[in-house]
């Protein structure tokens, strides 16, 4: 990890690309930064809509790409390094790249799309990623140019070895947190699903997670001009995520889930990145592993 930052380092003075502490850049950055040819840019949109328009040399990488996983026959919410490092090499990324992931910007769940793209990179070492506020939806509302040329590409030879064990937690972790005062378990979906309202197929039972706070990540987002959605400011993100004190603690240990882990890789960049929680992670499991167990699922209103 730090031969990437130091190459980060170097890259950035020489090429004036340089990433916000939040990793997240505004449309003017990247209309001043499209042509820097260590920035790659990823499209998550599906296909049809890629080939209808793009960002100029945007690659296309859908989301579908970053919810391959699967570990001994058990589903999980990430894609495994065999599977990101297809991705990057065949799409010509290299280790000194700066790779910025852009959603369709058109529904408040959208910003999850590019998030899910920049968590898969981040938890195997792969920190040099942002995301376009906004989106492609953005992009047109303040009519910058589009292209339906593809860009050429070099298979690059880039390599994932392993993952950083804090963006991740299992089945076990959530178990101890149950358990313990210290740690907070946070659920991204709205609140139909949390209390139980729920008809989702791929869910063995409904409800939540015990101890879990209601913690939605559309609050996170919010529609401009009704035209696209943008993140909330970091102020009005640990309002949302506080609650006026009946929510999550910031200076407490965070685990996320959702169903799948759409919408608690948007929550995790927004608790990690704009209200800088140190310690957040993702349960990799999701509700979907957690309803197929014996293990307690609760209902309703919470009681406390």
């Amino acid at each position: 990890m730090k031969k990437i930052v130091f190459i980060l380092a170097i890259v950035g003075s020489l090429f004036g690309l340089e990433i916000p502490k939040n990793h997240l850049v505004t449309t003017d950055w990247l209309t001043k930064n499209i042509d820097n040819p260590k920035l790659k840019i990823v499209d998550t949109r599906e296909k049809k809509e890629y080939d209808l328009g793009h960002l100029k040399n945007a690659l296309h990488i859908p989301k579908s790409a970053y919810f391959q996983g699967k570990v001994d026959g058990v589903f999980k919410l990430y894609s495994t390094p065999e599977q990101m490092t297809e991705i990057f090499q065949n799409n010509g990324i290299k280790e000194d790249d700066i790779v910025l992931f852009y959603s369709a910007g058109i529904k408040d769940e959208d910003f999850g799309d590019g998030a899910s793209g920049l968590w898969n990179a981040w938890i195997y070492g792969f920190e040099n990623s942002i995301i376009l506020n906004g989106g492609y939806a953005k992009w047109i509302y303040e009519n910058k140019p589009v292209t339906i040329e593809l860009p050429q590409i070099i298979k690059s030879d880039f390599e994932f070895a392993t993952y950083k064990k804090g963006s991740l937690s299992s089945i076990v972790d959530i178990l101890d947190a149950i358990y313990d005062e210290e740690i907070q378990i946070s659920d991204a979906r709205v609140s139909n699903p949390y209390l139980g309202k729920d008809t989702n197929k791929e869910l063995a039972r409904f409800g939540r997670i015990p101890t879990a706070k209601l913690t939605p990540v559309v609050r996170h987002v919010k529609l401009v001009n009704n035209k696209y959605y943008e993140i909330v400011t970091p102020e009005e993100s640990k309002k949302a995520f506080t609650n006026n004190g009946f929510g999550i603690e910031l200076n407490k240990p965070l685990i996320l889930y959702c169903n799948t882990g759409h919408k608690a890789r948007g929550l995790w960049f927004v608790a990690k990145f704009l209200v800088n929680m140190n310690n957040v992670s993702i349960y990799d499991g999701g509700i979907v592993e957690y309803s197929r167990s014996n293990f307690k699922m609760e209902t309703g209103e919470p009681t406390e």
